[in-house]
């Protein structure tokens, strides 16, 4: 699965992607923020996207490559889909040096977007994001989105009848 926009490729992860999440998610400033850890091998991300591709072909999940200008840039997925509340989650990573340039907003708009094509079998009322709260652009990204904080979390719930509308 392909997925264009304006200036971005968001195609589905694979083996070949690697070596270039490897050096993202190690990357201090990345791992500052997620729940990987720090020093992950060639063998977690492997196993993080053999899972991720699981998922996708259950139809409760999926990780996409983030790629400009053919250069893998970071990823994007959905993942943690509970069918009894109709909720997944979102987690995302970039390049440091990709951050500021509206890279991930323009990803996860078109990702919310296209749920009911990515995930067809999924019905999606809400989706969730863990975030540190030191995480400012991070937070930025999901209250742009239409993401409301909950306690700790973010929520985005999306509208029954319309699925291109948010209501929270």
């Amino acid at each position: 699965m392909e997925l264009r926009t304006k200036r971005l490729i968001l195609r589905l992860v694979s083996y070949r992607d690697c070596s270039a999440l490897l050096e993202i998610l190690n990357d201090p400033k990345v791992s500052h923020y997620n729940d990987y850890g720090t020093d992950l091998t060639l063998q977690d991300i492997k196993a993080m996207i053999q899972s991720d591709l699981e998922l996708f072909y259950q139809g409760v999940g999926v990780r996409f490559a983030l790629l400009n200008e053919g250069a893998l840039i970071g990823s994007i997925g959905l993942f943690d889909y509970q069918e009894s509340t109709s909720e997944i989650s979102i987690g995302y990573e970039l390049a440091p040096e990709q951050w500021g340039k509206g890279y991930m907003r323009e990803a996860a708009s078109y990702l919310i977007d296209s749920l009911s094509s990515i995930l067809p079998k999924a019905l999606i009322g809400q989706i969730n994001a863990n975030v540190d709260k030191e995480n400012k652009r991070s937070i930025k990204l999901l209250k742009h989105l239409g993401f409301e904080q909950k306690h700790k979390h973010y929520r985005l719930c999306i509208c029954q009848t319309d699925p291109k509308r948010r209501a929270l």
